[in-house]
């Protein structure tokens, strides 16, 4: 599972264990009945002994097939929020599957990072689904032109050629890629804009409060200064 690739956006994954094993087992029962004697508990042992050894060296052999799974969305209550949220997701793991037919590290990479800065904006919008109207350009226009450009590369890399022209549009989709990485996690850190400024207010409304009962030690300092006046 540590060796897995790292699931698509809005996917878990899950390993899907081979069946070999456990029929082996059967495998095994069937031939030693047909072979020697299970007359004594000394017998049964020797059997069970071979059958799981038999599991377990097959369970190494064939660990099993990762498959994803779509993680289910819990609805915000707000049509417009479920609805951005909704068609946002789905392009993303549009991009995800497409991504992983691109054969460029480098590229799936930054696709990966952009994914996850998009997974992460779609997760407080779940939190603060008012924030969705904010989000109308950056989910209409800059999450579809991703998706455009990673179609686009992974088909000019199935080309299977590096002419001048595709060479030098994978180039540009990949210098884009970079621009739109840094774009993406700044619309990350704006929407945290309110949260800071929220708690810059608590902030300053508890110092206030702290310094008149003069629980920060800046009270009893100011009143130290006033008695050397």
């Amino acid at each position: 599972m540590s060796n897995a690739p790292t699931p698509p956006a809005g996917q878990r994954a899950v390993i899907k264990k081979s069946a070999l094993p456990i029929y082996a087992i059967g495998l095994v029962w069937l031939g030693w009945a047909l072979l020697f004697p299970l007359h004594t508990l000394t017998h049964y042992g020797f059997c069970l002994a071979l059958s799981l050894a038999v599991c377990f060296g097959l369970s190494k052999l064939f660990p099993g097939e990762v498959i994803y799974e779509e993680i289910p969305q819990t609805p915000t209550g707000d049509a417009q929020a479920d609805s951005l949220l909704e068609e946002g997701q789905k392009r993303l793991n549009q991009i995800a599957q497409t991504a992983g037919t691109i054969r460029q590290q480098t590229v799936r990479d930054k696709i990966a990072s952009l994914s996850g800065t998009c997974q992460r904006i779609f997760d407080y919008v779940r939190q603060k689904p008012k924030s969705a109207a904010g989000l109308r350009k950056f989910l209409n226009y800059y999450l579809p032109t991703l998706q455009k450009l990673t179609d686009t590369y992974a088909l000019l890399e199935r080309q299977g050629v590096e002419g001048e022209n595709i060479t030098a549009s994978k180039n540009r989709i990949d210098e884009m890629l970079t621009t739109m990485d840094a774009a993406f996690l700044k619309q990350l850190d704006a929407l945290f804009g309110d949260t800071a400024l929220d708690i810059d207010t608590d902030i300053t409304v508890m110092e206030g409060m702290l310094a008149q009962e003069g629980l920060t030690g800046q009270s009893g300092e100011e009143d130290e200064i006033q008695l050397k006046l």
